[in-house]
């Protein structure tokens, strides 16, 4: 399990005129957490995942990985990191070969690469099309590529930016419950941002930012029913939230805070039965 820590940082991309975008930012993500960081455009979001991966190094503070510095230059290799654009880092041609590279840069003998690329595709639905040319997969087959190739480096931690924003609602789902199962089975930390708070219902955290500034750090539940502060990042809260809130005030539930869609089914059920 992986830690991050950001203590007192303070960033400001090289050549911009405007203030700094994080000014004495502290964030820590414990080890084993799934974390959701949500925000509008220009809140820092895929800013601060590089900051975690060292893509981008702070003028000020420090970023601590397991308690250890992240020294200046150096990538966290503990983790394993996605963004939005797929095609910015798809690096094979073909499928089955994309999921490969890193594990053969990390030195894997052939018979272990195989087995853990077949098992990642599988895991994400594109093990038929391992074959495949990887430009000649839709938007969303393409980000879930990407997923294929960290969950088959099997990192202790993964940051992923946006990275199901082109999968579709069904596949989307799937692919939340696969990473809430790395996430409990393999004890794997997950920061993610999303613009879509549905991604967010699984979490154990729910972290908001607007331009660099920590507005909101707390559960999902607690964020959503504060409808100020959704309504001020632009976000709609999920509509499972907003049919549990109506329930509730209907006397149908008292639970208001259910957010998980199988809970929301089990509650109801047992209220059916009662009324039986």
């Amino acid at each position: 399990m992986i830690s991050i820590e950001l203590d007192k940082i303070g960033f400001s991309y090289t050549g911009s005129q405007e203030a700094p975008l994080f000014s004495d930012f502290s964030l820590t993500i414990r080890a084993g957490e799934w974390v959701t960081v949500v925000g509008p455009t220009g809140a820092g979001k895929t800013t601060l995942i590089k900051l975690m991966k060292g893509l981008c190094q702070p003028q000020t503070g420090q970023v601590r990985i397991n308690d250890g510095l992240l020294p200046r230059g150096e990538l966290n290799n503990l983790a394993a990191c996605v963004f939005a654009n797929p095609e910015n880092q798809i690096i094979s041609p073909v499928v089955v070969e994309d999921v490969a590279f890193g594990l053969e840069n990390e030195g894997l003998r052939s018979k272990a690469v195989r087995a853990r690329v077949e098992e990642a595709l599988r895991k994400v639905g594109l093990w038929e099309k391992s074959g495949d040319l990887s430009y000649h997969l839709s938007g969303g087959e393409q980000q879930r590529l990407l997923l294929a190739g960290v969950l088959a480096l099997r990192k202790g931690c993964l940051l992923l930016d946006d990275s199901l924003c082109m999968v579709d609602g069904r596949k989307r789902d799937e692919m939340l419950r696969l990473l809430r199962r790395v996430n409990s089975s393999d004890s794997c930390t997950v920061v993610h941002t999303t613009h879509v708070l549905e991604e967010a219902v699984e979490a154990h955290r729910l972290v908001a930012l607007e331009t660099g500034k920590l507005l909101f750090d707390g559960s999902p539940k607690s964020f959503f029913q504060n409808e100020r502060l959704v309504e001020r990042l632009g976000l709609e809260v999920p509509a499972v939230a907003s049919l549990c809130k109506s329930l509730a005030a209907s006397g149908i539930l008292e639970a208001s805070s259910l957010t998980a869609v199988d809970q929301l089914v089990g509650l109801l059920t047992n209220v059916k039965r009662k009324k039986k």
